[in-house]
């Protein structure tokens, strides 16, 4: 190996062997080396070591992109070893530590996972370990998310059914959250098994819980056995029913009740995901299996089928909400001193009500403003159970939907006594949403909801003075003029933000957001509108007359059918020019004086600024820079007058702040001004009133967002826009200048929770982590034996590469044997950075730390160091 292969560092433990990073001097690439058998241990065995080289040759002939690719089988003086890509991106289990994934990344997930275990079947090949630590995911420079299978230790050739491998000394392998009944009772397994590992991921991934947990290792075998499980949608109400079934169906208790294959089940995904609207998952068609299906030979599945036996009465088909992603983390937060905590929630989403579909309306610029009067929105009619007969069966990938594969029933694909379509019978609309744009597809946004009333965003609607070839103002190529800067909201019937006086040269133009030569940054690639002045004159845009529409945004009369409190929530990503402050980035407001400004003052702090009769408060960030990349919300409350700031920045400083309160006004706020060009006399204004800077996106809610669909338009705009800023090395951060106790390799780590990856947080590597996977209760600990006793005078635990994974309280214990536990050295507030100088250096050769408080973060440690004296 050493001629060809450079070891550099050990990366973890698979499930047979080590595995290493190295350098492939031939082909001059980075290669992940993996030991299968050391030399001794082929020599003991030889039957062991030829059933391992085969197994590695079967998993070599693997050619798959959802599956780790093998380069090479060989072996050397030390044994067999195994040469695979070296994989970027992190283990499925951090990224559902940070919360559940949002449904783009499932289907992502779901599809490539089940590709992958379909080709490695296909070879004859189980996995038998599927699990979240198995699976890598990246983001691809596209937005989209790419899953691989990794760590095929456990793998046997062969997919007859045959007993469940066991080690020498007769236990059973395998992950035991995730392992099948049929592998915990050692019955013969076979590629359902895999499907059954396969579907307990996917309901951790979903619900960010996992399917079968427990106290011990006893109650959570009992559980897979016996198969007490919490339906999904239950834990889990923004999951659709359908895919909560789906899941279920793989996690079945018998082998005999799951998909046959990857295949059925990945046919089963995709005629449910078909269905314009999912019928709900009746108790009729039982909780996994489905009624026996009659297939004629030779039919694919999606025909025409129908059940066997039994009755199986219609379902009451509904409109399904459009789809809330769920929470993603927490926002950190620096409270005034008059402000009260803001309590952490679970990982559950306010679901929010569809967005109607408006008629447009006409649109005049800001100075030539007219009372209009309000068109009422109509109801969408309930569907007629008589009319509509919709039953929708999971099982052999099939769906019936009638003749032809048509949606609706009837002749010519109309009902017989209204003529309306099957679509709009159940509640959705057959005509296009009345706008011009549509949300781009390269990313995951924010639900698009009924009480959103302006919707902007950087690449979509920015038209520009020139004319394209059908006649029509062009989309704004990179550095042309933005004209118009359409909405895409559905309530707002497509308002334009205009540029002042529809002249370019008071026009932003459109740029790729540009890089930040340090910290923090905007990703490469992001479209934005550059609002630096051109021509010495400052860049404007104003909203035209909302129209018809105006009643639906901010403090308006409407009703817009959803159940959080009315008021107003504004969100804006964008970046102020350090050269020009202080300035104003934008201002809301009516005829009747009432506005709410956003500002980055001279100290690069962003302030919420409110003016109306009824009180006029001023809220002031600390620490967030106003000239990074930030995203910044304002909030006020119809009912209670609360005013909320909450703001981030792209090196991850975050500030909230709840101390303003101003009455509610009596009018919609109907007019927005980006930049300002005349005040409202007329006369010019003063360069602190114009903005200079880059802006991304703007969306304006007539709501009060509750805290977990705050968190979520944070998680997806900030993912999408920012690049934060890699930790700097851990001894570049600590106030104390002791030594550590080293080598940190030599110590033997042990942890109340995933074990697996205690090596983790002493690998000198601050993008990788040890983390519990499961929200903070107190009680969960870390331990430290060293090879021999030290005088520790204290530790540091990083985790500032997840801000909110933090030990929220402690308590450090040191002792002799690892048994006898002295009082605690240390008890304290836990923090990003933890770092604890013991009032007396500890004579001791273990130490065990443990996490008192609660949260619903888990607790995670980037890295971990030891003081001595």
């Amino acid at each position: 190996m050493a001629e060809r292969y450079k070891i550099y560092e050990k990366l973890g433990m698979g499930g047979v062997g080590a595995v290493f990073r190295a350098y492939d001097s031939q082909l001059k690439r980075w290669v992940a080396v993996k030991r299968l058998l050391t030399a001794n241990e082929a020599d003991v065995d030889k039957n062991v070591a030829s059933e391992l080289r085969r197994e590695a040759d079967a998993l070599a002939s693997l050619r798959n992109p959802n599956i780790v690719t093998i380069f090479d089988v060989a072996s050397d003086d030390e044994g067999l070893f195994m040469v695979m890509e070296l994989l970027q991106g992190e283990d499925l289990a951090d990224v559902v530590a940070r919360g559940p994934l949002p449904y783009d990344d499932f289907k992502e997930l779901a599809s490539q996972t089940l590709e992958g275990l379909l080709a490695a079947h296909q070879h004859h090949i189980l996995h038998r370990d599927i699990k979240p630590e198995n699976i890598k995911v990246e983001r691809l420079p596209g937005g989209r998310m790419q899953s691989k299978i990794i760590d095929f230790g456990l793998a046997r050739a062969g997919l007859r059914a045959r007993k469940q491998t066991e080690d020498q000394e007769g236990t059973v392998m395998g992950s035991i959250y995730y392992m099948a009944p049929e592998q915990l009772t050692r019955e013969p397994v076979d590629e359902r098994t895999d499907l059954y590992s396969l579907g307990c991921v996917f309901y951790e991934a979903l619900s960010g819980r996992k399917a079968f947990d427990g106290t011990s290792m006893a109650e959570v075998i009992d559980k897979h056995i016996d198969h007490i499980l919490v339906p999904l949608h239950e834990i889990a109400p923004h999951v659709p029913q359908w895919l909560g079934a789906w899941c279920a169906r793989l996690m079945a208790q018998k082998p005999d009740d799951r998909p046959t294959n990857a295949q059925q089940a990945i046919e089963e995904f995709r005629a449910w995901e078909k269905m314009p609207t999912m019928a709900p998952y009746g108790p009729w068609m039982g909780m996994y299996a489905p009624p026996p299906v009659y297939m004629p030979p030779g039919m694919p599945p999606g025909t025409g089928t129908v059940p066997l036996s039994g009755y199986y009465p219609p379902p009451e088909v509904q409109a399904q909400p459009v789809y809330a992603e769920p929470m993603v983390e927490a926002i950190p937060v620096v409270f005034m001193d008059d402000e009260q905590p803001i309590v952490e929630l679970a990982a559950i989403t306010t679901p929010l009500a569809p967005a109607p579909r408006r008629p447009g309306t006409g649109h005049v610029t800001a100075q030539q403003r007219k009372p209009s009067g309000v068109r009422a929105s109509a109801p969408v009619g309930k569907p007629d159970a008589k009319v509509i007969k919709l039953i929708a069966l999971i099982g052999g990938g099939v769906i019936l939907l009638g003749i032809g594969g048509c949606f609706f029933f009837g002749k010519k694909g109309r009902t017989a006594d209204t003529g309306k379509s099957a679509l709009t019978a159940i509640g959705i609309s057959s005509n296009p949403p009345k706008v011009s744009f549509q949300l781009p597809q390269d990313r995951a946004f924010p639900p698009v909801d009924g009480g959103i009333c302006l919707f902007y965003v950087g690449n979509t609607g920015i038209l520009t003075n020139r004319k394209g070839g059908d006649g029509k103002p062009a989309q704004a190529s990179t550095n042309e003029p933005v004209i118009e800067w359409h909405d895409i909201s559905d309530r707002g019937g497509d308002n334009i933000l205009r540029s002042y006086q529809k002249s370019p040269d008071y026009a932003p133009r459109r740029v790729n957001w540009p890089e930040a030569a340090k910290g923090g940054t905007p990703k490469p690639g992001r479209a934005v509108l550059d609002f630096h002045s051109h021509s010495g004159k400052p860049c404007i845009l104003e909203l035209d007359d909302p129209g018809s529409a105006m009643q639906y945004m901010p403090f308006g009369s409407k009703d817009v059918g959803v159940p959080n409190e009315k008021g107003l929530t504004a969100v804006i990503a964008f970046q102020a020019d350090a050269t020009k402050l202080p300035m104003r980035v934008f201002t809301l407001g009516n005829d009747d004086g009432a506005t709410v400004s956003l500002l980055v003052d001279d100290k690069k702090n962003l302030v919420a600024e409110v003016k109306h009769t009824g009180g006029s408060p001023t809220l002031t960030s600390k620490d967030v820079n106003g000239t990074l990349a930030c995203l910044a919300f304002i909030s006020w409350n119809a009912n209670t007058g609360l005013v909320e700031l909450r703001v981030r920045d792209a090196d991850g400083k975050a500030f909230t702040s709840s101390g303003g309160k101003s009455d509610a006004p009596s009018k919609p706020l109907n007019w927005l001004l980006i930049g300002s060009g005349k005040d409202s006399s007329g006369g010019s204004v003063s360069p602190q009133d114009q903005f200079s800077g880059y802006l991304a996106e703007f969306f304006l809610y007539s709501i009060i967002l509750k805290p977990d669909q705050t968190q979520l338009i944070d998680g997806r705009v900030r993912d999408w826009y920012f690049q934060p800023a890699a930790p700097a090395p851990l001894n570049t951060r600590l106030r104390s200048k002791l030594a550590w106790i080293e080598p940190r390799s030599a110590w033997k780590l042990s942890a109340s929770l995933k074990k697996e990856d205690c090596s983790k947080s002493v690998d000198n590597n601050t993008g990788s982590r040890w983390a519990t996977g499961a929200a903070m209760k107190g009680g969960e600990w870390f331990t430290i034996e060293l090879p021999a006793e030290e005088n520790i005078a204290g530790l540091a635990i990083d985790s500032q590469g997840s801000n909110q994974d933090y030990l929220r309280k402690y308590s450090i214990e040191v002792s002799s044997n690892g048994t006898q536990w002295g009082p605690a050295a240390a008890r304290g507030d836990g923090s990003a950075l933890t770092e604890i100088v013991f009032k007396t250096p500890q004579k001791g050769r273990f130490v065990r730390i443990t996490q008192l408080g609660t949260s619903t973060s888990n607790w995670g440690i980037n890295e971990l160091v030891l003081f001595k004296k």
